[in-house]
């Protein structure tokens, strides 16, 4: 029998360990924190009052550290991949390297729209495809925005740093402008261009969703149109702590 989401929501707390950032949400009441990985008691703040954690965490000493709070709390915790595993069927060839946020996301996408394809704009920035039928295809895997802003600066150290909040004109007449455009618009290219390629390949339409920090830069400057969904992840968690014991 599934457990009702009620239920599953009931003192539960999410994570998402990124390579940047430890994400939190408690589902009780809404609250959200961004944390560093090394904020310990901050997080214990955040769990406090917790009756369970479902996490997916692609740094292994996150995940490592996550669970040394768990315990310090009290909190049971339950990592994506690891005590819960993927309920799509993975269409990949090499599934151990596989970071479970990936289908992590790509599980919520599916339960709400069916075929789908999520845009990640985090550290990284990847690209998923799932179909109507639940099966996860994969998709690229390119480097992020912040990447973009670091290799500018370590090649160029004589150019003026990009300003990620930037509005840059499409013909810059400054070199602050030039720089900005550069990267900001350069990326929002490469995100266009990977995701034409998947549906492409798809041979078919998919629902984009949007996620991962970089999200709303690319929504504001790209011309892709995708759902905006800052808690893709978060909802996916959400999902893997609905499902029955006998599907892990």
């Amino acid at each position: 029998m599934k457990v009702s989401q009620d239920a599953a929501v009931s003192g539960l707390v999410t994570v998402d360990c990124g390579n940047s950032t430890i994400d939190c949400l408690r589902h009780d009441d809404g609250a959200r924190a961004r944390l560093p990985h090394e904020a310990s008691d901050e997080l214990c703040g955040i769990l406090a009052g917790a009756r369970r954690i479902v996490a997916v965490s692609v740094v292994p000493g996150s995940l490592a550290a996550l669970r040394m709070v768990a315990e310090r709390c009290g909190v049971p915790v339950a990592f994506a991949g690891i005590e819960l595993p993927c309920p799509l069927r993975l269409d990949y060839a090499t599934p151990a390297t596989l970071g479970a946020d990936r289908w992590v996301g790509c599980l919520a996408a599916h339960r709400e729209a069916g075929r789908a394809i999520v845009v990640d704009c985090g550290t990284a920035t990847t690209v998923n495809l799932v179909e109507e039928d639940g099966t996860f295809r994969g998709g690229p895997i390119a480097p992020g925005l912040r990447a973009f802003e670091l290799g500018m600066r370590h090649a160029t150290p004589a150019l003026p740093s990009p300003r990620l909040d930037a509005d840059p004109p499409a013909l810059p007449r400054t070199t602050q402008d030039a720089v900005d455009a550069g990267v900001l618009h350069g990326y929002c290219g490469l995100v266009e261009r990977l995701v034409a390629g998947v549906l492409a390949a798809a041979r078919g339409g998919a629902t984009v969703f949007v996620t991962g920090g970089n999200a709303d830069r690319v929504r504001r400057l790209a011309r892709l149109r995708g759902r905006s969904a800052p808690d893709l992840v978060h909802r996916g968690l959400r999902l893997l702590a609905a499902e029955p014991p006998c599907a892990r």
